[in-house]
């Protein structure tokens, strides 16, 4: 005696064959549609899939922190880039973080800032949003403290496609 599982299965099977034999039989009538398309219109890259193209290099924000303009988000949550060199900061640890020793400033989150003040770190890194997300501490949250996880460094690379985002 045959259960319902076993009919189901065989059910199931005829139809998965089934549904295989309309896609054979369409891609079939549709192979002489096919549009070549050149390999130079694939991706971003606007030179053929075997060209080794030389990338365009780009450079960092040179300078001292304090001495370069920032750049604004592209959206509000966006996190803001690093205006300054970073290579004499790295590398970044818990108990050893030069960032935290400038932008380590709550007092100052929300008021205006001097030309070449360090900007203050969000009320966010001072909030542990999954565990007491409306408290305020005094401190840095640990999972804050790795900077360059959310955070780049200025560059002069122009981008390989617009940004059309708006918020």
């Amino acid at each position: 005696m045959i259960g319902n599982e076993e009919i189901e299965m065989k059910l199931h099977k005829g139809t998965l064959i089934m549904v295989a034999i309309i896609l054979l039989l369409a891609g079939a009538g549709c192979a002489d549609k096919v549009e070549e398309i050149e390999d130079s219109r694939l991706g971003l890259s606007k030179t053929g899939v075997y060209a080794t193209p030389d990338p365009v290099l780009a450079g960092i924000s040179a300078g001292e922190p304090g001495e370069n303009d920032t750049v604004d988000a592209y959206f509000s949550a966006a996190p803001p880039m690093i205006p300054h060199l970073i290579e004499d900061f790295l590398p970044i640890r818990i108990g050893e973080n030069m960032c935290i020793e400038c932008h380590d400033i709550p007092d100052s989150i929300g008021s205006e800032r001097a030309a070449g003040d360090p900007t203050p770190m969000p009320a966010s890194h001072y909030t542990d949003l999954r565990n007491d997300p409306g408290n305020m501490t005094g401190q840095v949250i640990g999972a804050r403290f790795t900077c360059v996880q959310c955070h780049a460094q200025q560059s002069d690379a122009e981008p390989l496609v617009a940004n059309t985002y708006r918020q």
